[in-house]
């Protein structure tokens, strides 16, 4: 479900008063957990409730009220609007419209974590390959200077030899054109946002609808000059919006204009953690990182969708594992973050399907388990995102 406005006044008031969910919930003689599902997944409570909540919260129920009834008519609309666009999907010569009326806008989530190694491109990669599936019209944008994303998608031997070529890669959105070094210009010249976009870019090669922004070493000394590039990833994006159902961005684990350039471009992100110990430790400095941008830019809306524990080790099922898993959920449970019910469990083909660059469908000696349970979280985090799913 989507985050409402009015979860996120909820949210807003609460923090005001000085409220931690827990505390909210103890005056109210509700769970906690209750009160997760208003704040983080959408759950829209009775009128009855909702007045006594206005007053928990220091404000005219009336106001509350209104915004209660505004969700709950969003979510009917939204009902709706996914039933009948279901059907329509088996007429393909037209396109569905949005519940609007308006043009569908790509949604756009960055996969974001401060702490390094927590599988951040792996999540992406596979989401991205599972998205193209669906036949989701897909755009991953590697903002890692890394860009193990670039490798992943297309192949090492084939990411060498485009960057050999000088073709543009994210770099030259933050540079804002195409310079005489490339060799497929004769001049330098304002970019065309399509000229670093990589088409075709997923695993089925003939039928994709993943394409992929590569990335190269080169960003990290092109934001060494960092004024004003914060914002031009999201206007590049903007640029194509209405061509993508879904924009996965791939982040570097450090904060730096790289970051103000995934929040001004995102409007949900998603975090990987690692379920080890210290698995907290990115989860404070990204709350407060969030926090600041919001403060800065009150104008922008980016809310953290969901929390993603990924098992990248056969230990993490054991004790330490498990506390960090009970860490983390109550750092999450005080912010008001959903955590993915599904969860990414250890197995060695992760690893061998970024080795042969193949989704885990196609991962040689992948078991059916695995699959399934990687195709069962991102189904939850699509749904959560609010990404319709096309059957092919």
């Amino acid at each position: 479900m989507i985050v409402t406005r009015f979860a996120r006044e909820v949210k807003r008031l609460r923090a005001d008063r000085g409220l931690t969910i827990r505390d909210l919930a103890g005056k109210l003689g509700k769970s906690v957990g209750y009160l997760g599902k208003i704040e983080v997944q959408g759950e829209i409570p009775t009128p009855e409730f909702t007045v006594e909540l206005a007053r928990a919260l220091q404000v005219e129920p009336a106001v509350m009220l209104r915004l209660a009834k505004e969700a709950r008519l969003s979510s009917i609309a939204a009902d709706i609007h996914r039933e009948y666009t279901a059907a329509l999907s088996a007429h393909p010569d037209r396109a569905p419209e949005s519940a609007s009326g308006e043009e569908k806008m790509a949604t756009v989530a960055s996969m974001i974590n401060m702490k390094g190694g927590v599988g951040k491109t792996t999540l992406a990669m596979h989401l991205a390959h599972t998205a193209d599936s669906q036949n989701l019209h897909t755009l991953a944008v590697d903002l890692d200077p890394q860009s193990n994303l670039s490798q992943a998608l297309m192949g090492p031997k084939a990411y060498v030899k485009y960057i050999e070529a000088d073709h543009p890669t994210v770099v030259q959105i933050f540079d804002e054109y195409v310079p005489t070094s490339s060799r497929n210009t004769s001049s330098s010249r304002v970019l065309d946002v399509h000229d670093v976009i990589v088409k075709k870019a997923g695993y089925w090669t003939t039928n994709s609808t993943l394409d992929l922004i590569p990335s190269r070493l080169e960003l990290s000394r092109s934001m060494k000059d960092p004024y004003g590039k914060e914002r031009r990833l999201a206007r590049a994006l903007a640029q194509v919006s209405t061509e993508y159902d879904l924009i996965l961005i791939d982040c570097a684990p450090t904060e730096s204009v790289l970051t103000d350039a995934a929040y001004f471009a995102s409007r949900y992100i998603l975090v990987p953690i690692k379920p080890e110990f210290m698995a907290t430790i990115g989860l404070p400095l990204l709350a407060r990182s969030l926090q600041d941008f919001r403060a800065e830019n009150p104008e922008h809306e980016i809310e953290i969708a969901g929390l993603i524990f990924n098992h990248s080790s056969s230990y993490s099922a054991g004790p330490e594992g498990q506390q960090s898993i009970k860490d983390v959920t109550k750092i999450a449970t005080d912010e008001g973050w959903y955590i993915c019910e599904n969860q990414v469990r250890y197995s060695a083909s992760y690893a061998k399907s970024a080795r042969e660059r193949t989704p885990l469908s196609s991962t040689s000696y992948a078991r059916g388990r695995v699959v399934r349970g990687f195709q069962q979280l991102a189904h939850e985090v699509f749904d959560h995102l609010g990404v319709a799913q096309v059957t092919a």
